[in-house]
């Protein structure tokens, strides 16, 4: 039986301020792939906006150092309230479905965002919300489609897509070949549902299968009737289940630290460790 997982990180957490210099912090570690997000990479020179030349650039300079994108980060307001720029947020997306080829073809994520400007609203729960999701959604599968690339959905308790009901909602309504998801359980987990944990696992990986693409590792505190995210190894999730699940159903999978501070990235990766081998470099 394989038990054993690609490990990757998100590439804004590395504290580097050049791309030699995030190259460098990655091969310290048993990386084999990046969550590579431009627009969060403004510290090493990068930003929201590519061209092919320099996304098959980065491309190469990540290759040469043994590591695959798996996940390029286009994280825009889908739903934004504005209807300017909403259309500029989506046609960023589609450029991005677009360059993807030049990045080895990783998957194009973004999560669901807010009907906000001002970020977190209880209105992101509405039906009203939801509908646009999904006309936001629909118009993305139509595209990655058309270009034969995927794009994945990252589901969020405090974003319009925030329950597994409303994901499955939405894999219904928008039924894309194209159309994948990110598990990341501790998106999903709150104060009420936090004892639940391994059921909300289950759930997920029963529910969606062969969509997910990746799996986010972190881990969560619950203090003071509040949730908070803390780096993988240091919280409340139920790890060993968790990481178990993934490696029984899921072989060599893409698993990423997410949200991780420096300092906790060798201990975290001592800790998945005693759950899974991790794929060598």
């Amino acid at each position: 039986m394989v038990t054993s997982l690609r490990l990757g990180i998100r590439a804004h957490d590395l504290p580097a301020t050049s791309l030699t210099e995030l190259l460098t912090q990655a091969e310290q570690y048993p990386f084999t792939h990046l969550h590579f997000a431009p627009a969060k990479l403004a510290q090493i020179g990068l930003g929201s906006d590519l061209t092919p030349g320099l996304a098959d650039y980065l491309h190469q300079q990540l290759q040469s150092h043994g590591l695959a994108v798996s996940i390029l980060g286009c994280y825009v307001n889908i739903v934004h309230p504005d209807p300017q720029i909403r259309e500029k947020n989506l046609q960023h997306f589609e450029d991005y479905l677009s360059l993807a080829r030049w990045f080895g073809s990783p998957i194009v994520a973004t999560e669901t965002g807010s009907v906000s400007e001002a970020g977190y609203t209880e209105a992101n729960f509405s039906e009203a919300a939801f509908e646009q999701v999904i006309t936001s959604v629909r118009r993305l599968a139509k595209t990655a489609e058309k270009l034969g690339t995927v794009f994945a959905i990252e589901p969020g308790v405090n974003h319009p897509i925030c329950t597994i009901e409303k994901t499955r909602r939405l894999f219904n309504l928008v039924d894309s070949p194209n159309m994948k998801i990110i598990c990341d359980p501790v998106n999903l987990i709150t104060t009420e549902n936090y004892q639940q944990q391994t059921q909300l696992i289950d759930e997920f990986l029963d529910d969606f299968g062969d969509r997910i693409v990746t799996f986010h590792l972190k881990d969560f505190t619950i203090q003071q009737n509040h949730c908070d995210v803390v780096s993988f190894g240091q919280g409340q999730l139920a790890r060993a289940y968790f990481i178990k699940a993934i490696i029984a159903r899921f072989p060599h999978t893409f698993c990423t630290f997410e949200g991780i501070q420096p300092q906790d990235i060798s201990s975290a990766i001592t800790e998945l460790r005693r759950y899974a081998t991790i794929d060598p470099v």
